[in-house]
């Protein structure tokens, strides 16, 4: 049964390039802070939350690493989902070690779910140091169907496409830059509105090597409407968003634009 809301965090973080310890060490009190305060059911760090946006094979973990056992930690501890992404190093399907840029949803039942970012930055080297994802990923948590999404999928809208209402919630972590992040505010907008159901954009701050990030975290309803608030603890910026189930249905029940949607077939280009 679907639970009738969904109580969700966005964690915007800071990160210390390249350095895991460094980075849990200084998120670690104000998360644990803001979930002892507050109902939360799901909790949203940012795209390779712990190390930044590094190409160096050496940040990336086994599925088992520092930062994968953190998150377990935090949903364990507090009884709450964690979504985030950590540079992992694992075998795929034909059993050849790669590197992913793995998002993980971990449950505070111990379940764990895991998509690997599919739409890999080839500006930056990103297909050059990490091995695309082949499938999409929803995870039907507390009755809600949520869509895992990594940064540069958001720019491709048919990867998303929310075909029969497949999701009720669509969740891109980012490492997005402030050069591009009109684009960002604007995409996250889009994809709500065109697959009639919730989204959520959570990006880090701070700076890396190459770039500058501002944030822009935001949680958007069906009509791309920001409906999540801010608040500071620890230094550390949270947005907290209350989605309704009983609203999302009835929207799609009155303008059900879903069922005058063109059928199509998926064929992943890479």
């Amino acid at each position: 049964m679907m639970k009738e809301t969904l109580n969700v965090v966005l964690c915007q973080n800071d990160i210390v390039w390249e350095d895991a310890d460094a980075t849990i060490a200084a998120i670690d009190a104000p998360v644990r802070s803001f979930l002892e305060k507050n109902d939360v059911d799901l909790i949203v760090f940012p795209e390779t939350y712990s190390v930044g946006f590094s190409m160096n094979p050496e940040v990336s973990e086994k599925p088992d690493g520092v930062s994968a056992n953190w998150l377990r930690a935090i949903s364990s501890e507090y009884k709450v989902a964690v979504i985030a992404s950590v540079p992992t190093v694992d075998t795929d399907a034909e059993g050849i070690e790669c590197r992913f840029n793995r998002c993980w949803f971990i449950c505070p039942d111990g379940t764990e779910y895991r998509y690997d970012k599919h739409h890999l930055f080839t500006p930056s080297g990103e297909g050059d140091a990490y091995s695309p994802g082949r499938e999409r990923v929803c995870v039907n948590y507390c009755g809600w169907n949520i869509e895992l999404n990594v940064c540069y999928d958001l720019r491709f809208p048919i990867w998303s496409r929310n075909v029969s209402n497949r999701y009720d919630l669509l969740v891109n972590i980012a490492n997005w830059p402030v050069s591009r992040i009109r684009a960002a505010s604007c995409l996250i907008k889009a994809r709500a509105i065109e697959n009639s159901a919730y989204a959520l954009f959570c990006n880090r701050i701070g700076s890396d090597p190459l770039c500058e990030y501002d944030g822009r975290s935001t949680v958007v309803d069906y009509f791309g409407n920001r409906i999540c608030k801010g608040v500071t603890v620890g230094g550390m910026r949270f947005y907290k968003a209350t989605l309704n189930a009983a609203k999302l249905c009835h929207f799609r029940e009155r303008f059900a634009a879903w069922k005058d949607a063109d059928a199509f077939n998926l064929k992943c280009g890479m």
